[in-house]
């Protein structure tokens, strides 16, 4: 970048106090330079495969991943035997989601290393995201093999293992990642979810609370954290968790959910709806958010029929939000205007405001 276009860019960093957004702009303006460097060099002398594979992962790390599978090729064609350009086609292929195709470079790339640990855990890394699991820890054991001071790869193993439903194996893995790195957040979460699988809560709870006591701000954490101490009966501090969750990550759907379920347990039925509707909205096609939401709005009339006058002071205290909106009651074929042990309906004689 140059002096000019440098002194611009820092002067808005610091006028636009501790944005840090505002860095990346500097970061995406940089690897733009640096392709434009590539591109001349490349001009210079097209035969130059290194340029047209680090041209490549300047494109991938701006995610431009069909240009950048572009590049790869290129330096592919000019050197067949370098491997990293390979991997690079790979990890393009897989953000394009051409899956055979990745897997066939992926592939290629271990071949021409079989003793580089990083090139068997990107493999891997590849193989979960297709859901191959199987394939994923034989990649993962061969890096752990080569190399087995790494921490992700035990977390990664352990990912694998808690897909394939080996609680104990990958809890194990994941004592190994911590070991490697007491401060490894990542895996401290993750043996806590293997531990709740293992319907041992407590152990869990445990885990939970060092992940987020490392990473205060981890909200995943904090929503698993909510789901474990619900199943220890205590849901005060679960609803506490999972609106902590929520307020770090607004549209983590799954902590909505969460909170809704829980909510309803506690009948609680309007702020469980207010729940599972945003859960609906973040996560449109979660079949489980849209049945959770009409269970509440069932369980809340069976308990009104059940006990009508406890029914309507409990709505009045919890806001009643839905007699609110005018609108949705005017789309429904019928409206509820007396409310007693035989109910009575009539259907809707004007418009609403």
């Amino acid at each position: 970048m140059n002096k000019y276009a440098a002194s611009i860019l820092l002067s808005f960093c610091a006028a636009t106090a501790g944005a840090a957004s505002n860095w990346t702009i500097v970061a995406d303006l940089d690897l733009r330079e640096a392709i434009h460097s590539y591109d001349k060099a490349i001009a210079l002398e097209p035969s130059h495969a290194l340029a047209h594979f680090q041209k490549g992962e300047a494109l991938k790390e701006l995610q431009q991943w069909a240009p950048a599978l572009a590049s790869y090729d290129k330096s592919i064609l000019l050197d067949k035997t370098h491997a990293a350009s390979h991997l690079g086609r790979a990890q393009s292929l897989l953000a394009l989601q051409q899956w055979d195709a990745a897997q066939s470079s992926y592939n290629q790339a271990s071949a021409l290393q079989p003793d580089d640990a990083h090139m068997h855990h990107a493999h891997g890394k590849a193989l979960a995201q297709l859901k191959k699991w199987d394939a994923a820890l034989a990649s993962y054991n061969r890096a752990i093999d080569l190399k087995s001071d790494e921490a992700p790869m035990r977390f990664d193993r352990g990912q694998a293992l808690h897909a394939l439903r080996k609680w104990d194996d990958a809890i194990e893995s994941f004592n190994q990642a911590i070991a490697i790195n007491p401060q490894d957040a990542l895996s401290l979460h993750a043996r806590g979810r293997s531990l709740l699988e293992k319907k041992s809560p407590q152990a869990a709870l445990d885990s939970f609370d060092k992940a987020i006591e490392i990473k205060p701000a981890f909200a995943q954490a904090h929503n698993e954290r909510g789901v474990t101490l619900q199943l220890l009966k205590k849901p005060e501090m679960a609803l506490a968790s999972f609106e902590k969750a929520i307020a770090l990550d607004p549209q983590m759907a799954l902590a909505h959910l969460h909170r809704g379920r829980l909510l309803k347990e506690m009948q609680q039925f309007e702020s469980a709806l207010q729940s599972f509707e945003q859960a609906t909205q973040l996560a449109p096609q979660n079949a489980q958010a849209h049945m959770e939401h009409g269970g509440t709005l069932m369980a809340s009339y069976k308990a009104m029929v059940a006990q009508p006058e406890a029914w309507m002071a409990k709505r009045q205290a919890d806001g009643m939000p839905r007699f609110g909106r005018p609108m949705q009651l005017a789309l429904q074929p019928f409206v509820r205007t007396s409310y007693s042990q035989k109910l009575i309906f009539s259907a809707p004689t004007a418009s609403f405001e």
